[in-house]
């Protein structure tokens, strides 16, 4: 790993930094400056101070309740990214440099005014020749340098922080590695519009996702289509201040109790239906539509879930929202990985009692919105998760920020709509149903031709097996000394243990489908069927 002698200055920052929020710490710990910040507001200022790798590293680390406690977390979400906005003249060449031809050309209007700037990228508003409104973003100069020598240094901290054995059973390096493929995706503009191009396939009738103009995009700069609309942020302020008439003149045809369960199906649809979702839909990414549409913007954050994983979510949720703890907490615990520090039992204990107080909130109706937040039950689960040690990965703690984030979406619009009831309600209308599952098995060839050749291995046997029995069915039946006693319950033996391979190679195969439980349930009862008709068969044979 080579040093550069901008490696050096950066890690010079980094002490100089470091050396002012401790001395500030050490005197506020001596009581001498009780009003210096606490440890998490002097983290969050020391990223802050130190721009745009660390305030990625702020955001990144804010994620991770299984790795630092909630209050560090929570002061963490508090980054913000508000920056000085590149000048015109800094716009232009970019955009001139990724696009290979004047700026006019391509925008014959574009807005000199940023619509927003942060310390990766800036937005424009801008239009086409064909007078079609656009949203350009523009990524700032310079920053891939800057972040490539941040993670060097990064990385040579982490190795400390390993072989010092501070971070216990956390890997830093890890975790070093995990930020670095979190942040080098947002910096890539290709990967977010992909991102958007597959939400918009998968997207519902009541969703909008904008279009991608790939002719007018590169890893730096990013055109979609500009959607028109007002975030849940700026609605819930101006409901919070009364302007309910100014809301009616931006959004004439509003129905917050529509455009709510619009949000919480298209979230939970991009969890539990697709597993790819936006990694964060907060309330300032979603914008509500005068039609009643809601539509997503912000693209660089995204998650992806496997099959089993989406079922272990889907399976806690679906139990928890009956009141079925115990079942609950085994499909949540399978989302975490125990170490050697983890106590199962106490972590069992604990977690069952959150999840009943969870259960029992969310259901009062005397209870405030505010009591009944999911955030607050999902933070205390995972404070439980970091006080025992279990690993995490990046993925799952992503899905639980964006529950979160859509849950404070819900709190800000609280009398409008539930986000336990649309949840409950999610499942029983939308939940993937058994077709959906095999057709998805059976479109993954390598799952496929591994559930049937684990079945052929189990018929095989089975085979083998039958053809002992037969050869000594027939051994038995030759011996002229033998009892006729005997040899019926010899045969019934024999028949007892065909039968119990017939079953157990039917069962093998419901087991192998990968399906939710009740479907495996109903495959196990065909199997019984099955086998049961199989001994009908049998001893009418006899």
């Amino acid at each position: 790993m080579k040093t550069t002698i901008l490696d050096i200055q950066r890690v010079l920052a980094a002490l100089r930094v470091t050396l002012k929020y401790g001395i500030q710490l050490l005197l506020r710990w001596l009581s001498i400056q009780p009003q210096a910040p606490n440890i998490g507001e002097a983290l969050r200022l020391a990223f802050e101070e130190l721009g745009l790798t660390y305030l990625k590293l702020g955001q990144f680390l804010a994620l991770r309740f299984d790795i630092l406690p909630e209050e560090i977390c929570q002061e963490l979400n508090k980054l913000f990214e508000s920056v000085a906005p590149m000048t015109f003249e800094e716009v232009r060449e970019r955009i001139q440099s990724e696009l290979g031809c004047p700026l006019e050309d391509v925008f014959p209007v574009f807005d000199r005014v940023p619509i927003a700037a942060a310390s990766v990228a800036q937005v424009h508003g801008a239009y086409l020749a064909n007078n079609q409104k656009v949203a350009v973003k523009i990524q700032r100069p310079g920053i891939d340098t800057l972040f490539a020598a941040d993670m060097r240094n990064l990385r040579r901290l982490a190795k400390l922080i390993d072989f010092s054995g501070v971070a216990g059973t956390f890997s830093a390096q890890e975790i070093a590695d995990q930020f670095a493929s979190w942040t080098e995706r947002e910096l890539d503009f290709i990967i977010e519009g992909r991102t958007a191009d597959r939400l918009r396939r998968n997207a519902a009738p009541y969703e909008v996702v904008p279009r991608i103009h790939w002719e007018l995009t590169t890893r730096k700069v990013l055109t979609m289509e500009f959607i028109e609309g007002v975030s849940v942020a700026k609605i819930a302020d101006m409901i919070d201040a009364g302007r309910i008439d100014e809301l009616a003149a931006l959004l004439p045809n509003l129905d917050l109790a529509v455009t709510g369960r619009h949000i919480a199906f298209a979230v939970l649809r991009q969890l539990f239906t697709f597993g790819f979702f936006q990694g964060d839909p907060h309330p300032g990414n979603i914008l509500i539509r005068d039609d009643n549409t809601i539509a997503f913007v912000d693209f660089g954050i995204y998650g992806e879930l496997t099959d089993q994983h989406r079922d272990n979510l889907a399976g806690f949720f679906e139990n928890i929202a009956l009141g079925n703890i115990n079942q609950a907490f085994r499909y949540y615990a399978r989302q975490h990985t125990p170490t050697g520090d983890t106590d199962i039992k106490e972590f069992e204990r604990v977690g069952k009692s959150i999840m009943r107080l969870w259960y029992h909130t969310s259901m009062n109706p005397y209870t405030t919105p505010k009591e009944r937040h999911m955030g607050r039950f999902a933070v205390k689960m995972i404070e439980v998760v970091r006080h025992h040690r279990l690993h995490t990965d990046p993925d799952t703690v992503l899905l639980w920020r964006a529950l979160y984030a859509l849950h404070s979406s819900s709190e800000r619009l609280s009398d409008y709509f539930d986000m336990m009831a649309q949840i409950r309600a999610f499942f029983i209308e939308e939940r993937p149903g058994a077709l959906q599952r095999v057709a998805t098995m059976m479109s993954d060839r390598q799952r496929t031709m591994t559930v049937f050749r684990l079945s052929a291995q189990v018929a095989g046997s089975a085979e083998n097996l039958l053809g002992n029995l037969s050869d000594y069915k027939l051994q038995l039946r030759t011996q002229t000394n033998e009892s006729k006693t005997l040899r019926r319950q010899s045969d019934r033996r024999s028949t007892s243990i065909t039968q119990a391979v017939v079953f157990l190679s039917l069962a093998t195969m419901a087991v192998l489908v990968p399906i939710g439980i009740v479907y495996r349930a109903v495959a196990l009862v065909l199997a019984l069927l099955i086998f049961a008709f199989v001994v009908m068969q049998t001893r009418a044979h006899d």
